[in-house]
């Protein structure tokens, strides 16, 4: 595929995921459903494009999304874990075992949740909303673990239903 091509592909998708991530700025229900959709998207210019394409991607689009969007919880969470989880998660399937390698996710996950969110506290003034008084924290730890478990058993899926059924049609289409 020509470079200009590539350019081209990956600057739709990439206008794609804005949309979504601002999506997520408007609407307070998608503040967590837009990221996990832009990181699909990640996986497409992945497979068509490559990796290196698709980080060049992933930093324009969080620091344009940091800078523009109204909604900076959803621009964080997109730029700390699930803009670039894509890109590594191959190489992070190689720990062995795997029990090991589900670990080492779990903690990306975890230093990049937090990370955002300490962020938004310390850096922005947005209050950390805990409904769950005391335990609060905890909970919503729990709460954004489960989410992940969760994020990986549909990554997993998606990405097997993209190989099995759009691979070819994307390809197809890009040529």
């Amino acid at each position: 595929m020509k470079k200009s091509k590539q350019i081209a592909f990956c600057g739709m998708l990439a206008a794609l995921s804005l949309a979504l991530m601002f999506l997520g700025s408007v609407i307070y229900a998608f503040t967590y459903v837009a990221p996990l959709f832009c990181s699909v998207i990640m996986l497409i210019i992945c497979d068509v494009i490559g990796k290196r394409n698709a980080l060049i991607t992933f930093i324009a689009v969080s620091i344009i999304s940091i800078v523009f969007l109204p909604d900076k919880e959803c621009a964080l969470t997109y730029a700390f874990f699930f803009g670039y989880y894509v890109i590594i998660k191959d190489y992070l399937e190689r720990i062995k075992p795997r029990f090991l390698c589900f670990l080492t996710k779990l903690a990306i996950y975890n230093i990049g949740i937090i990370s955002s969110q300490l962020l938004l506290i310390y850096v922005f003034g947005i209050p950390l909303d805990n409904p769950f008084g005391k335990w609060g924290i905890a909970v919503l730890i729990m709460l954004a673990n489960t989410i992940f478990i969760v994020y990986e058993l549909m990554l997993s899926r998606v990405t097997k239903l993209y190989d099995i059924k759009y691979k070819n049609k994307v390809r197809r289409l890009l040529r």
